[in-house]
């Protein structure tokens, strides 16, 4: 595991963050591969007799990694465009891609793998 995936891995608690496996940067894109540990926190109690990662945990994770990678100090201004595709099961393996501009000062996040399309978003941030 790289020195970046592990001080992103830093970023969460063991029972509320994803397994950050690796992280590979080219210009304003960043691909993080992650894997969703079966025993999170989130999964419990979230959807009655079925375990699935809630949405709302999916865009805090993108908007923590945005903010970690991206825009250190910006404040926070907008959510947009968000899509929730397919359920994100206990064990999943899957990519996110966060690809910002900053002409736009906005992060577009997508959460996916060889099979499905998660969810994606968009993030928007003031410079302060």
């Amino acid at each position: 595991m790289s020195n970046q995936a592990q001080a992103l891995n830093a970023l969460f608690k063991p029972s509320e963050g994803p397994q950050i496996l690796s992280v590979d940067a080219a210009d304003s894109t960043i691909l993080i591969a992650l894997h969703v540990p079966d025993q999170l926190s989130w999964f419990d109690g979230h959807f009655p007799g079925q375990k699935i990662l809630p949405g709302v945990v999916q865009v805090n994770w993108a908007g923590k990694l945005s903010r970690s990678l991206f825009v250190k100090h910006d404040a926070f201004v907008q959510l947009s465009n968000v899509k929730f595709k397919t359920m994100v099961m206990p064990d999943t393996a899957m990519q996110l891609e966060l690809s910002y501009n900053a002409a736009k000062h906005s992060i577009k996040f997508n959460y996916f793998n060889n099979t499905d399309s998660f969810s994606m978003g968009s993030f928007k941030f003031m410079t302060q």
